[in-house]
């Protein structure tokens, strides 16, 4: 097994506490187009997979009107980075204890809307690179944006661990070649991410370093 170079995080529910945003955003695109077939609350459940999966799969959404409605989810998104996005708690500790390893981000969210959402939090010097939703043909669970961040790092994909919170992630991930790092603290549940094959399952940021380090050889770290 190649040792680990680099680690990949999503956002929404890894990284950052995203949930109000996300819900006044997913509000905001059904009532662009006069539809309340679903609550943010309730599609919450659902953070992680694309915005436009949910809205044609859950909410029967097609044609022009998927279009505006995640149109203005991205919209009303990138409006409330400032209000409605957090990092939790012990996650830049975390962070700033990963410098043995290349740091990236892929995430379904936009990219300039997750650049600016790390920016605020403090986050943002801690990466190499941010791969958004918008920088790859596929969002996840497809692997593009796992095999760009490795091929933009210089690493291959089975150098890379990819850290998330829900099975979009993990799929993205074994997809792609990588190892999976589920964490509990999110969206997802531990029951959606071990049926998804997670390779490995942490409860707090402060576990990540050590797990890492179990997983690479001493020289590398």
């Amino acid at each position: 097994m190649a040792r680990l170079r680099a680690v990949l995080f999503d956002v929404d529910g890894t990284l950052l506490d995203t949930r109000d945003a996300w819900v006044a955003a997913f509000d905001a695109g059904l009532a662009a187009i006069h539809r309340t077939s679903m609550s943010g609350s309730e599609a919450a459940q659902w953070i992680g997979t694309p915005i436009e999966t949910i809205y044609a799969e859950r909410c029967g959404l097609a044609g022009d009107e998927l279009v505006r409605a995640v149109r203005e989810f991205q919209r009303i998104e990138a409006e409330s980075v400032r209000e409605g996005m957090r990092a939790y708690p012990r996650i830049q500790e975390a962070l700033a204890d990963l410098r043995a390893w290349k740091l990236a981000v892929v995430t379904n969210k936009r990219h300039d809307t997750a650049v600016e959402a790390l920016r605020v939090t403090g986050l943002l010097p801690f990466f190499a690179l941010v791969v958004g939703g918008d920088s790859v043909p596929h969002k996840k669970p497809a692997p593009d944006p796992v095999l760009q961040a490795a091929a933009t790092l210089g690493v291959t994909p089975g150098e890379c661990a990819v850290v998330g919170d829900t099975e979009a992630d993990v799929q993205a991930g074994k997809a792609a070649g990588a190892r999976s790092i589920g964490v509990t603290w999110g969206y997802g549940t531990r029951a959606r991410l071990e049926a998804a094959g997670v390779d490995y399952l942490i409860e707090t940021p402060d576990a990540l370093p050590p797990l890492l380090r179990a997983l690479t050889p001493s020289t590398a770290a």
